[in-house]
């Protein structure tokens, strides 16, 4: 069937708004309005671009990309939320999507195809290995504001109500210090055996 499968640009909110239903599958808790405020937000940056893959008329498949430059590697693709409809995952849809990509990031003089994801989705951290990416860093995130500029305003204006936004828990701030659940390790440093501070944090 992925034999089937059609790939095309997305352009103009409107036309990228289209995907939330399929989105949706990937990420439950995020309100229509929200969606919206943050699409709209992402493509005034300029840099953001969205296919989707089509069997027939059916939307089956979604992901954003951006592109940027950044003082290490150069100018890079980065994807952006690879969606495939759950009946048809494992059929080589999301590959496609993200051969289209790399092969978009090579058209455009990119040096460098990434992608970030949570930790804890072993399916799909095998996925992206399968595409060709490897581990080489650590995205390292935390928890800022609550609440999220504009999205009130916009579930006003579409006649909705939303329920206060949080951080999601994979970004929540600790209920305490991390340090108070571990343990002080074993001193190595010989010029300052005391180890007075780990002490302290102890009591």
């Amino acid at each position: 069937m992925a034999t089937d499968v059609m790939i095309r640009e997305l352009h103009g909110l409107d036309e990228i708004a289209a995907i939330y239903p399929l989105y949706k599958q990937s990420n439950p808790g995020l309100a229509e309005a929200a969606f919206h405020a943050r699409l709209q937000d992402i493509v005034a940056q300029n840099n953001y671009r969205c296919i989707a893959a089509y069997i027939g008329d059916r939307m089956v498949g979604v992901s954003g990309f951006f592109t940027g430059t950044q003082l290490w590697c150069g100018k890079y693709v980065e994807a952006d939320n690879v969606v495939v409809e759950q009946e048809l995952q494992s059929l080589g849809i999301g590959t496609q999507l993200m051969a289209w990509i790399e092969l978009e990031g090579e058209r455009t003089g990119c040096s460098l195809f990434r992608i970030a994801m949570v930790l804890g989705r072993e399916r799909t951290h095998r996925f992206y290995k399968r595409a060709g990416l490897f581990d080489d860093g650590l995205l390292m995130v935390k928890a800022l504001s609550r609440g999220v500029p504009g999205i009130r305003a916009a579930a006003e204006e579409a006649g909705l109500s939303v329920r206060p936004m949080i951080a999601p828990a994979y970004v929540r701030r600790p209920p305490s210090p991390p340090w108070r659940a571990i343990k002080a390790a074993p001193c190595l440093d010989i010029a300052h055996p005391p180890c007075r501070m780990n002490r302290r944090r102890m009591k």
